[in-house]
Order: structure tokens, then sequence, then C-alpha cells
């Protein structure tokens, strides 16, 4: 699925329009490329193979979803700016800027969509028609040759609430517990704890590697190289939500949790091209409170019932084997 849309160059941002503007503009594909819970995300493709301006090369168009808990471009990188952007080195982050839009492309995009084959589960996501702006962001697209990995670190250290005597991590407990009603996420599908990606043992290092990857470049750059990245990261979730999602506090305390939970939910994205690895961090949306009433009763719920025990009711119970607290 794609639409004929024109960008133009400008000093405080680049625009796309849905009609050729008056003056240089450069005419372009925009192709319909994946979605997740809250965004759209699109190929910008320059026609008859003409370069694309120097603002949009090697970037993705992201547009929001038409939802109450997503914000608009502008807040996202607002908020990205102001909370995850001094966290990480600038080449370990992907790069946001924001694009103007006139009218006519939401519109265009949602007519186009009805031949499309979305999940069925996003079958009623559509943009909002009145948004002006969406977002640039890095291009991680593998091309000819080159190798892509995206993983979700998840949480790289275990809840402060889970008992002493836990034989699953907080991420582990989690996958156990959506097993029990028939839910499998693409996070429990990399059959991977998030404690052995960062143990100091790299025999843990690489079963963790193991599960995640076959490129042994990658691999190897997962159990050594990724390692001050992924330490930096379980340090902020740390350091964000010492007291964990049961304990109370003020807006700032409230605020800083909501930051540790989009830290704790970012992925990492490896991309290979020969010997060289790039490694970004990505979908730091900062989330917002209104979730705190469910993160709590998923914690409660994983302490109350077992799961980080692996004491789970015995219908459900499943000797742990992956995490690495039950080795």
């Amino acid at each position: 699925m794609s639409i004929v849309a024109y960008l133009t160059e400008a000093k405080r941002m680049p625009r796309l329009s849905s009609t050729e503007p008056k003056g240089p503009s450069t005419r372009c594909t925009v192709e319909y490329l994946d979605e997740g819970g809250a965004n759209f995300v699109f190929r910008l493709l320059p026609e008859h193979k003409h370069a694309l301006p120097d603002a949009i090369s090697g970037k993705l168009l992201r547009l929001r979803k038409d939802l109450p808990h997503v914000q608009s471009a502008q807040e996202q990188i607002r908020s990205f700016e102001q909370n995850f952007k001094p966290l990480f080195p600038a080449e370990n982050l992907i790069g946001h800027g924001l694009v103007s839009l006139d009218d006519g492309i939401a519109t265009y995009l949602t007519r186009a969509w009805r031949s499309l084959d979305r999940p069925a589960h996003r079958a009623r996501d559509f943009l909002p028609l009145d948004e002006k702006y969406g977002l640039l962001v890095t291009d991680m697209t593998p091309q000819a040759g080159e190798v892509l990995l995206q993983l979700k670190p998840k949480w790289l250290a275990q809840s402060p609430h889970a008992p002493a005597d836990a034989s699953r991590c907080r991420t582990c407990a989690l996958r156990a517990q959506r097993a029990s009603v028939q839910l499998r996420t693409a996070t429990d599908t990399q059959q991977c704890c998030p404690l052995a990606l960062v143990s100091g043992k790299e025999e843990d290092r690489k079963r963790a590697a193991t599960a995640l990857t076959k490129d042994t470049q990658l691999f190897d750059y997962l159990v050594n190289d990724a390692q001050p990245l992924l330490h930096s990261l379980r340090n902020h979730q740390q350091q964000l939500d010492a007291g964990g999602i049961l304990s109370n506090g003020d807006a700032a305390v409230v605020n800083n949790m909501c930051k540790a939970m989009t830290l704790r939910d970012c992925t990492l994205f490896l991309k290979r091209s020969g010997s060289n690895i790039e490694a970004r961090l990505g979908d730091l949306d900062l989330k917002l409170p209104k979730r705190l009433g469910k993160w709590r009763a998923v914690e409660r719920c994983l302490i109350d019932d077992g799961w980080y025990t692996n004491t789970e009711i015995q219908e459900f119970r499943v000797e742990e084997t992956i995490c690495l607290l039950s080795q």
C-alpha cells in the first residue's frame, strides 16, 4: 500500500503534501512498512531513483494512531528530548525529527488501507485526520547484505517487590503467567532471560545470545561490546524506579516510574553491515500514569499467584528452565 506525496525542504522542518505545492519539491512514494500498538511506520521512496533530500534521507515516517493514550508527534518528540535523549549517546538512539503534514495525507493513506492486509487486532486503528505533524526516525531497515536484530531487553534487573526466594525474574515470571492463558508476545518468543543478558558470567551471556541470534558477529557483539549500553539501560531502569511499582509517591516519583517502565519496554536495534554493527534504542515514547493501575495489578498477580517462585497452581505449573534465577 502506498500513495504519492511531495516533499518540500524548509529551514524549520520539511513538509509532506498530498498535492504538488508551488515551488521546488520532490515527488515520492509513502509506503506502509509496519505498525505497533501506538504508531504506523512508512518508508519514503523517491520516484525514478532520484535521491531524497538530505533532511529525510535515511529516515522512516512515523505517524501516531488515533487512540486516546497516544501522544501527538509534537508531544512525543518533546518528551523524548526531555526524558531520554540525555541518558544515552546519540549514536545509540533512534533519532527523532518533526515533519509537517498537509490535511490530505492522512485521508489518502486511510483510503489506501482498504486493500491492505493488516493484523486483525489492528484493523480498527487509523490515523487522526487532523494530525499536523509526523516524526522522521532513523531507518534501521536492513539493505542487501545487512542483518538486523530487534530485541526487547525488558527488565534487566529484578523487580524490587519480587520474593527473596524467586526462581524467576520479572520478565520470565510474566512470560510464564501469560503462557497459562495462551498468550505469547514477541518478547516471549525470544526465550531469553534479561538477567542472563547482562550477567557478569560470560557463559550466561552466551546462553542468552544463543537464544537471540544465529549471526556469529551479532552474537559476539551481544556477549561483549553491547554490555556498556545494556548496563547503562539497566542502571537507568533501577535509578528511576528504586522503590518498585507498588510503592507510593508524589508526581515526580510517578513520572520517574513511567520513565523506568518505558525503558523496560524499549527496543534495541542491532544492524550489521559487514563487520560494522550499529546499535540504537527505539520505542522510547513515555508511558503515561494512567497505566499505573494495570502495572500494579500485574505485579500483585505475579507475587500472590506464585509466578515469581514457580509455585503457581499445579494446573499451570511448568518447571522454569529459561530464567537465570532457576539455573
